[in-house]
């Protein structure tokens, strides 16, 4: 699908963000009392329905910033997404919002790509009386072990595009930038072993960035990503910044992926002391 509407948003659409863009992306999909509406939190399984309940919890997650700013926008064919920024205390969180229309059931994403600690807490505490306890746990019995690392394995990223010589990669598995055309090839070659192989959901293109939407897994578990691309030229990509849902799995991913690159990423890039899967008390 590629996106019709430009890559950043105007003067006016900056005033309406309410539920980060959620509110926006259902009036574009031309929303009705008709359909059924669903939003899934960026930190929880399952999902809330019925419009009151989605505006709600939209609303929770977006008050625990103290301003949001819009980035790029994508459209598309039954769907839209919004890329944003917002302020955390000292914290800036970059984060995506996706709609997709299915008939008359409309599905709502908030994707984060940092998951610190006190950001999680303050989700939790903002959200919790709106979703269900169970939903914020890794289902019981997920084996939560690290897997042992072969010692002989070759590493593929299956890339389908080349890489700048000055590339970098965002992810939740790391809290800085990964730098550098090697390193991120390396790097994407463990998290594919990781999540194994993916279903690939719906592309987005507007101007030099793309929003490419796909399916990993975790132990059994979905890894759900929104990738933005953001491209150089018409074969080779500058800049890959990735958000993920729900946070117990993405726990698992980042837990899985340190001790993978622990031998070529310092410990600066992780962080520190902060590994838990299950939410703040």
């Amino acid at each position: 699908m590629n996106a019709t509407l430009t890559e950043k948003e105007t003067p006016m659409s900056r005033q309406r963000h309410a539920g980060l863009y959620v509110d926006e992306l259902l009036r574009e999909l031309e929303t009705s009392a008709q359909d059924e509406v669903s939003l899934r939190h960026p930190m929880t399984f399952g999902e809330v329905v019925g419009h009151g309940r989605v505006e709600q919890l939209a609303a929770a997650v977006e008050s625990i910033f103290s301003e949001v700013e819009p980035d790029h926008t994508w459209s598309g064919d039954d769907i839209g997404g919004r890329e944003w920024h917002g302020q955390f205390q000292d914290y800036r969180i970059r984060g995506v919002t996706v709609a997709r229309r299915f008939g008359q059931r409309v599905q709502v994403d908030i994707f984060l790509a940092s998951f610190p600690a006190p950001v999680r807490q303050a989700l939790h505490d903002a959200c919790r009386d709106l979703i269900d306890a169970d939903a914020w746990l890794l289902p019981p019995g997920t084996d939560a072990a690290l897997p042992p690392i072969p010692t002989d394995e070759v590493l593929d990223a299956k890339l389908p595009f080349g890489l700048a010589a000055n590339a970098f990669l965002t992810s939740p598995v790391a809290c800085k930038p990964i730098r550098g055309a090697a390193y991120v090839e390396r790097l994407c070659g463990h998290s594919i072993v990781v999540y194994g192989g993916r279903a690939n959901g719906p592309r987005l293109t507007a101007g030099a960035t793309t929003l490419s939407l796909w399916t990993g897994s975790v132990a059994g578990l979905p890894l759900e990503v929104a990738n933005v691309i953001h491209w150089e030229d018409a074969q080779h990509v500058k800049v890959m910044a990735m958000a993920m849902r729900p946070w117990p799995v993405v726990a698992l991913f980042q837990a899985r992926m340190q001790a993978r690159t622990l031998s070529f990423l310092d410990a600066s890039y992780f962080e520190s002391g902060d590994g838990a899967t299950s939410p703040p008390a």
